[in-house]
């Protein structure tokens, strides 16, 4: 799931209204910094209709009981 980084309320008001037109469910996260995690589907609207930049093909961060490299 892309985690959608938020800078401040314009742009959490936009993406609420890009998300309520695509559907599905997304989960708001955060208190000194928000995010949103969203399904790929949701993300690519985001990015269509310019709310967040496009990752450029970045990886999401590992996470999970393998996430640290073995030396």
């Amino acid at each position: 799931m892309p985690c959608v980084p938020i800078k401040d309320q314009k742009q959490y008001e936009k993406a609420l209204e890009v998300l309520s037109r695509v559907g599905g469910t997304f989960q708001g996260v955060g208190q000194d910094e928000w995010f949103l995690l969203v399904t790929h589907a949701q993300y690519q609207a985001l990015v269509e209709a310019k709310v967040v930049a496009a990752s450029n093909g970045a990886k999401e961060q590992r996470r999970g009981k393998n996430s640290k490299s073995k030396a």
